[in-house]
């Protein structure tokens, strides 16, 4: 059964900054509403302050709208009978502004979202854009239109137990990919090739697993002194033949039905030498202190500092290069919590967020172990699975 609270949550945000309905239309905001991951984006949910949320969507996706939590209705998109786009989303806003009362009513859209998570269809994304405006204002005349950005960020900043077992779900169908990479990787493979095995275990196990239907991933793979050294940011995986004892680290974004996971892992091509294992399990310890400042009560920046003085103390603190770690959920990176050096808020019960120190030495190569990492009502939650040291 669906998780409603988060749609009450919601609701407490919205009377908090006076909006009397939003209309959203980016996949992130369409699944956090809804629980249905648009694929082509062309989707539109209208949440009033009293009533189910009205869902729009093409009627070829039908299948996957959830009925128990949103009244939805269909319409045509793609074929010759199906008329204009715009035109349907008129009739259909116009009518949903009559039946909800909306006349003269605060209406908050999504304004200020510059960074938004894809829909299923990832080869062509949509971006609600200028037409989209226009059309807004002329539906929604007379009615002021404000940007509901934050309300709607802080609201999904906590997670509640239906989205945490969805997000473990997604890092557990992950970890299918980063399995199959550590028990097949060896010298001679490059680095797309391990990106692909990734991806290709991933799309193929993960659908049917634990109810999955949608499963998408996205592997990035920096191998050797100078490709893992790149890992401090997300970097393309290239031709780079792997060599024995070379570190290769990938970068993996997966998202199950609209919720995501972020994982890093490294390894060993053949066996690690003793100063491989050192550095590696100094990365590891100062992420599992990183970890362990998930607590509610805690600052933003408490988890940061605590990774970095392991990593200070091991000597290694001057190659701790980014931030600890950023809000997970219906998006790759999200912007509530940030773990970094002088961040203000402090971390509530159901935020989620990666913990990925990492360390990156020249002309040796990079480390990085990113797991994802939820406030417990008793300290942290492992969403995925907390590695362990090398030997």
């Amino acid at each position: 059964m669906v998780d409603a609270m988060r749609v009450e949550r919601l609701r407490e945000g919205m009377k908090t900054a006076g909006l009397d309905a939003l209309v959203c239309r980016l996949p992130e905001n369409v699944v956090y509403i809804t629980d249905y991951w648009p694929h082509h984006g062309f989707s539109v949910v209208v949440l009033p302050r009293d009533g189910k949320p009205r869902l729009f969507l093409p009627e070829i996706e039908e299948e996957y709208a959830k009925p128990d939590w949103a009244d939805y209705s269909t319409f045509g998109w793609g074929l010759l009978k199906d008329g204009d786009l715009y035109e349907n989303y008129r009739r259909l806003l116009t009518e949903a502004r009559g039946q909800l009362g909306l006349q003269g009513a605060v209406i908050g859209i999504e304004q200020s979202f510059e960074v938004s998570g894809p829909t299923y269809r990832m080869a062509e994304p949509v971006v609600p854009a200028a037409p989209w405006s226009r059309l807004m204002e002329q539906v929604f005349a007379g009615q002021k239109l404000v940007d509901a950005a934050g309300v709607l960020q802080n609201t999904r900043a906590i997670k509640g137990q239906y989205e945490l077992d969805k997000l473990r779900i997604a890092n557990e169908i992950a970890e299918m990919g980063m399995n199959v990479f550590l028990a097949q990787l060896q010298p001679g493979m490059r680095e797309v090739e391990v990106g692909a095995l990734i991806e290709q275990t991933i799309r193929a196990k993960g659908p049917g697993y634990k109810g999955a239907r949608l499963v998408r991933a996205s592997a990035e793979v920096g191998a050797g002194p100078v490709g893992s050294t790149k890992g401090t940011l997300l970097v393309p995986s290239t031709t780079y033949t792997i060599r024995e004892g070379d570190f290769v680290m990938v970068e993996l974004a997966t998202v199950v039905d609209g919720y995501w996971s972020d994982l890093t892992y490294v390894a060993v091509a053949g066996q690690p030498s003793a100063r491989q294992c050192e550095v590696y399990n100094a990365v590891l310890k100062a992420q599992q202190a990183g970890a362990q400042q998930m607590k509610a009560g805690a600052l933003f920046s408490d988890p940061d500092t605590a990774a970095r003085e392991v990593l200070k103390e091991a000597g290694l603190g001057d190659y701790f290069v980014h931030i600890t770690g950023h809000g997970v959920g219906w998006r790759y990176h999200e912007f509530i919590p940030f773990l970094m050096p002088g961040a203000e808020g402090t971390l509530e019960t159901g935020m989620v967020s990666s913990v990925e120190p990492g360390v990156y030495i020249p002309d040796f190569g990079g480390i990085r172990i990113e797991d994802n990492v939820a406030v417990g009502a008793d300290g942290p939650v492992f969403l995925s699975t907390p590695r362990q040291p090398w030997s």
